[in-house]
């Protein structure tokens, strides 16, 4: 298996690339609009192929993304950007991009892009930014909280995924976010309750979908009791 494509909500795609090197799926998403198509991430730069194959599928070319928008700097986000030449691409002004990166749009810690809001979070990364997009009530989180390494939830790639939570929640009461690093991490998820979101799309693996309010609040009265 290289890759899983399934839709997410109503024109948002999620494209899950298997990487065997790392052990864990490594999540873009497209998202089809009047405007053209908006890319969230892309993957590792050999992922590029399962792009333009997923793109392919639902219709559409690299040409037709118009805008990327990009969660943090680390490779296996920001490796296929090079592809979409027609887009205008954007990413936080504290991140680390490669030399070679065609990546030259700067965003601040708050604002709204493409119709697209967005707040820098940190924790995972200086500049890490979680986008949301209200219509669909649809979050894009980048590593801030995802499920590397993790398996699928055992009701698939989209789904609510108990398990995936569950195994959040432990990995937190275990002491998985450093005392030093909860406030930011708390934070972050006050932000995320902000947007209500209805779909949490993340970086790796699972895409959750139903009752996100509850699983946050679990996860802040955690981190709460542990700072």
């Amino acid at each position: 298996m290289d890759y899983l494509l399934e839709r997410v909500k109503d024109h948002i795609y999620v494209v899950a690339v298997w990487d065997a090197e790392w052990n864990s799926y490594n999540n873009a998403y497209l998202i089809q609009e009047e405007a053209g198509l908006t890319v969230v991430d892309s993957c590792k730069e050999e992922h590029v192929v399962f792009l333009q194959h997923a793109l392919n599928k639902i219709g559409k070319t690299s040409d037709d993304v118009k805008l990327m928008l990009v969660t943090h700097g680390h490779e296996d986000h920001v490796g296929g950007a090079a592809l979409f030449t027609k887009a205008r691409k954007v990413i936080h002004a504290d991140e680390t991009l490669p030399v070679a990166s065609s990546i030259s749009g700067k965003i601040l810690d708050r604002g709204t892009i493409g119709g697209y809001e967005y707040t820098r979070v940190g924790y995972h990364s200086p500049g890490s930014v979680i986008f949301f997009h209200r219509p669909t009530r649809t979050l894009f989180t980048g590593d801030f909280l995802c499920f590397f390494g993790d398996p699928l939830s055992d009701g698939g790639l989209v789904s609510k995924g108990d398990d995936l939570r569950q195994a959040w929640i432990e990995y937190l009461q275990g002491g998985g976010v450093a005392k030093l690093d909860l406030p930011v991490f708390l934070n972050g998820l006050r932000i995320m309750q902000e947007y209500d979101p209805d779909v949490m799309c993340t970086g790796h693996g699972g895409v959750l979908v139903g009752d996100l309010d509850g699983f946050l609040e679990e996860l802040i009265t955690i981190g709460d009791k542990d700072k």
